[in-house]
């Protein structure tokens, strides 16, 4: 059994909450890369552990509450418990990581003494890896339920410049070989993530 104390969670930073709420939303980019995998180099989805990481991500984004919320809170909870209980299930962390993952992996790497936390990073790269595999809408409305939550969806919004997130984004495939994203089906090129981000912050209404 987990028992999750909300009072505590309450009185928690608000940053640290927030950063939750990003871990969770990026489920839904880490499953679009899982069935992106599948497509294209047959690899095996545990659809049980997909439907609960999904299941999770999705729960989540849809919520109108707020983290002063107890309903919120206890949707961000079980959400998170859900995730884990996904990558058990899985046996790894695929359920749960993905493009998303991979950039936050990049950030930690690059930039050590700088980077932001694992939810604000994952958000923003589930953000983006949405818009990169094409699905414009879900991540514009991604960047939508991440402002509402006082979470990033910008580098500058974490204190990265433009082009220190195009690093990332190159070389954020290189932190998990052999884990097949929308990063490296499309293998861009730093002139390319340039392009692609303009389009990208034009989408997002930023």
């Amino acid at each position: 059994a987990v028992v999750i104390d909300l009072d505590v969670v309450r009185a928690a930073p608000a940053r640290f909450v927030r950063a939750g709420i990003g871990d969770a939303v990026s489920n839904v980019s880490a499953i679009a890369d899982w069935e992106l995998a599948n497509r294209v180099k047959g690899e095996k989805i545990d659809g049980l552990a997909a439907a609960m990481a999904r299941q999770a991500g999705e729960a989540v984004l849809r919520h109108p509450g707020g983290i002063g919320d107890n309903d919120f809170l206890q949707v961000l909870a079980e959400a998170l418990v859900l995730t884990g209980i996904a990558m058990s299930v899985s046996g790894d962390s695929r359920p749960a990581s993905g493009a998303c993952h991979e950039i936050n992996h990049a950030f930690d790497l690059l930039f050590p003494t700088r980077a932001a936390s694992h939810g604000e990073q994952c958000g923003l790269g589930a953000a983006f890896a949405m818009f990169l595999r094409g699905a414009h809408e879900e991540s514009a409305h991604m960047a939508e339920v991440l402002r509402r939550h006082g979470l990033p969806v910008l580098p500058e919004e974490i204190g990265f410049t433009p082009e220190e997130f195009f690093r990332a984004v190159e070389f954020a495939p290189q932190t998990r070989p052999g884990r097949y994203t929308i990063l490296e089906h499309l293998d861009l090129n730093t002139d390319q993530i340039k392009d692609l981000y303009a389009d990208y912050v034009k989408a997002i209404g930023s």
